[in-house]
């Protein structure tokens, strides 16, 4: 049993600074949230390592007994000692007999010591540095999509592209995150894979998420990557410099938009219809590559049909450039199936195949891949190998076995289930208000592309929704600079509930009308 007062361990302070100590140990350092996403248990390890290497508390203090913690936290004593456990566990606190617990002497923690003569506080801006003559090249002018980190705290968040935890098997991850760290895995997860990927990832690739797209590939045609947005950022490395001449879609991806704007200033943007991208021959024959989002147009989510796909590989012959299908939303076609990839109608090796495999997943996964000629994915995983080495080892091994053991699949039937209903609420949500026209993906997808009266500024609407509850994204960022048109943004219906969205277009609907001319 531990005593409730004891020593405060071996340092040599006075019995009233040691009393003085004491108190402040029982009652001050830790703090739990129950409403928190992390476990009680957690929470007071985190509270104690932050407490420790923040220096509050030294090596030797006497640390408050698990029964009076669990007290003073409103929590079991059996939280508390595991907590107590897992910090023994690692080197941060140890076991005094008849004492309870003490930070550990040898605690990995380390004074900062300001060299003789300065001043202790960190320099930030006032250095002196001038840093635009120093910089060869500004980043400022780079215009993501913004994605609230606090996006749950609304009550109605139509934002795009993250994981709502109702269509993901948090437990079936797990038990395959368990298996990757298992030791039949360990030794090859944990090393430096050099130039090379997780093959079990790579065979799945091949063998389940590329035939889906009527896409045939060898191993050596593969290239896993951080996600689609950093294939793209592979291949605009390789194949684009001042010099060349690239074309996209207006609206656009924005990151693409700007991850080309840092190679060469040659860019050509060609209008979307119904169709996807508006062919120009005198434009296309004039370029070096062709970004394009043929199956599920960003944003627009329109599909490009069969006789334009054709036409666009001839010209791509005719005049020699390459063409980059980024076929980011494959998975997402609980209408009807989704139509095939552009690549599986190349027979020249002309066009380069970005998948992502987030999307299906979960956003923060951040794998995709690369599918080219052999030459080519040579060229892109030597350049990777410079940027990164290779996507972490345990989150490629841990989806190959999610995709092996059929989790994959359950997750793209879950999704397909739930998308649906969504889509139905909020289609007949927006026909109920008729302030808006929109488009949206044939085959299903995740999102509306909207479009407002001529007058309305979605900037402005996003900012009067999030103070109403609702969560939109403006459209003007997938337009080129100065070419904005502000009337259009992005529904997503991914990450609200079925039994929200009809509020929050509710809410929608006023916040437009209080803005209305």
């Amino acid at each position: 049993m531990e005593p409730e007062h004891a020593n405060w361990g071996d340092s040599p302070r006075s019995l009233a600074a040691a009393t003085g100590r004491k108190q402040m140990l029982d009652h001050l350092i830790i703090t739990v949230d129950p409403k928190a996403e992390t476990s009680l248990q957690a929470q007071i390890r985190e509270s104690v390592v932050e407490a420790i290497l923040a220096r509050a508390i030294l090596p030797g203090d006497k640390l408050p007994s698990s029964r009076m913690l669990a007290t003073q936290l409103g929590v079991s004593r059996n939280t508390v000692v595991l907590a107590y456990q897992a910090l023994i566990d690692t080197g941060f606190v140890q076991p005094r007999e008849r004492s309870g617990y003490i930070v550990s002497i040898d605690a990995p923690v380390s004074r900062l010591v300001s060299p003789a003569g300065t001043s202790s506080d960190v320099p930030g801006d006032m250095a002196g540095i001038d840093w635009d003559r120093k910089l060869v090249q500004s980043c400022t002018d780079i215009r993501p999509v913004r994605k609230p980190l606090n996006w749950r705290e609304y009550p109605f968040p139509f934002v795009y592209g993250q994981v709502d935890n109702e269509l993901f098997s948090m437990t079936d991850w797990r038990d395959c995150a368990r298996q990757a760290l298992g030791m039949r895995n360990f030794g090859r997860m944990v090393g430096d894979f050099g130039l090379d990927d997780d093959p079990m990832l790579v065979n799945y690739i091949c063998s389940r998420s590329l035939p889906r797209r009527g896409i045939a590939a060898r191993p050596e045609q593969i290239l896993v990557t951080l996600g689609a947005q950093n294939a793209l950022y592979l291949i605009a490395q390789l194949l684009v410099s001042a010099d060349r001449h690239v074309v996209i879609e207006d609206p656009a991806y924005p990151d693409l938009r700007d991850i080309l704007k840092q190679r060469t200033d040659n860019i050509s943007c060609l209008p979307v219809d119904k169709g996807g991208l508006v062919l120009d021959a005198d434009v296309l024959g004039k370029s070096d590559a062709v970004f394009i989002t043929p199956s599920h147009q960003c944003p627009t989510t329109h599909t490009m049909p069969a006789d334009r796909r054709r036409a666009l590989l001839d010209l791509a012959r005719q005049h020699d450039f390459i063409i980059i299908e980024d076929d980011y939303e494959f998975e997402m076609n609980f209408l009807e199936p989704a139509t095939p990839a552009l690549k599986s109608q190349d027979h020249d090796g002309r066009v380069i195949y970005v998948g992502s495999l987030s999307k299906s997943v979960f956003p923060g996964l951040r794998l995709g891949y690369l599918v080219a000629p052999e030459q080519l994915i040579e060229q892109a995983r030597a350049l990777r190998h410079l940027i990164l080495r290779h996507p972490p080892g345990h989150a490629q091994r841990t989806l190959a076995y999610f995709m092996a053991l059929g989790h994959y699949d359950a997750q793209i039937r879950r999704l397909r289930r739930h998308l649906g209903g969504r889509r139905q609420v909020l289609q007949a949500a927006l026909d109920q208000h008729q302030l808006f026209s929109h488009t949206a993906s044939h085959f299903g997808g995740t999102s509306f592309w909207m479009k407002g009266p001529d007058w309305l500024d979605s900037r402005a609407l996003a900012d009067r929704a999030a103070e109403m509850g609702v969560l939109i994204e403006p459209g003007e960022v997938f337009f080129q600079p100065g070419a904005a048109q502000h009337n259009y943004f992005r529904l997503a219906y991914s990450s609200i509930g079925e039994s929200q969205i009809a509020e929050g277009i509710g809410r929608l609907a006023a916040a437009v009308e209080t803005l209305r001319p």
